[in-house]
């Protein structure tokens, strides 16, 4: 019997949280992908969203706020979809790597999530102003650096797969589910939980963004993404079966 990972719901809250989709040639990403998943491609390019957020009160949802746990969460991730046995397609994040500033998180995380956990000493800083936000996050193999302007209008990378920044926009936004095999034939699929009119996530420019472990898979930036604070978390993982 495989155990079920995420089996139980779990609610916090996202105090800041950026997000950055890249492009990377489709067979770039396809070894990095369970073999009954699909990644979502668009112009011959699967795409990465790369999260660097800060949570606070992060706990089962049977126990009470004071005793949840605040920690820095960097995670990459590629966009996929899941072609399931009842004739739905579901879309989603396939988490490839995280990393985490906290030792608390990263163990039972790997043991209870599939969001796959490689390292538990990671840091980050940032540092805020009225029209910038400077990062720089520090972890094994996979440290990384970004600047975003709250004042520039964002643009698309040059050699970008799609028309305008609007088709961009609406093909890379935040997919609020991730999915994982459980087992040879099914998938878990963990649905985020937040309040949607509360949900507020707008583009931005990023001037850089460049991580040292995206750095030998020809990843270029597309669209990058800030999110303002919002009470959140996600519900029990869902088995469900894969079509044949």
């Amino acid at each position: 019997m495989i155990f079920q990972k995420n089996p139980f719901p779990v609610r916090g809250e996202l105090l800041r949280t950026w997000f950055f989709c890249h492009r990377t040639p489709e067979a770039v990403a396809h070894a990095l992908v369970p073999p009954r998943l699909e990644l979502i491609t668009h112009g011959g390019f699967a795409f990465w969203n790369v999260v660097v957020c800060q949570l606070a009160a992060m706990r089962p949802s049977f126990i009470p706020a004071a005793l949840g746990i605040g920690y820095w969460h960097v995670a990459y991730r590629l966009l996929v979809r899941a072609r399931l046995a009842d004739g739905r397609t579901v879309e989603g994040l396939y988490f490839v790597r995280s990393d985490c500033d906290s030792r608390l998180v990263a163990w039972p995380g790997n043991w209870l999530t599939d969001f796959r956990f490689t390292s538990a000493s990671a840091r980050v800083l940032v540092e805020e102003s009225e029209g910038t936000i400077t990062g720089e996050v520090t972890a094994p193999g996979a440290g990384g650096h970004f600047q975003l302007n709250r004042q520039t209008p964002p643009t698309l990378a040059a050699g970008s797969p799609f028309a305008n920044y609007e088709e961009a926009n609406a093909f890379l936004r935040y997919k609020p589910a991730s999915i994982a095999p459980h087992g040879a034939d099914c998938v878990n699929i963990v649905i985020i939980r937040r309040d949607e009119a509360a949900w507020k996530m707008r583009p931005i420019h990023a001037a850089r963004a460049e991580w040292q472990w995206l750095a030998n898979r020809d990843a270029t930036l597309e669209v990058a993404y800030e999110a303002a604070p919002i009470r959140y978390g996600w519900r029990r993982g869902e088995v469900r079966r894969l079509a044949p």
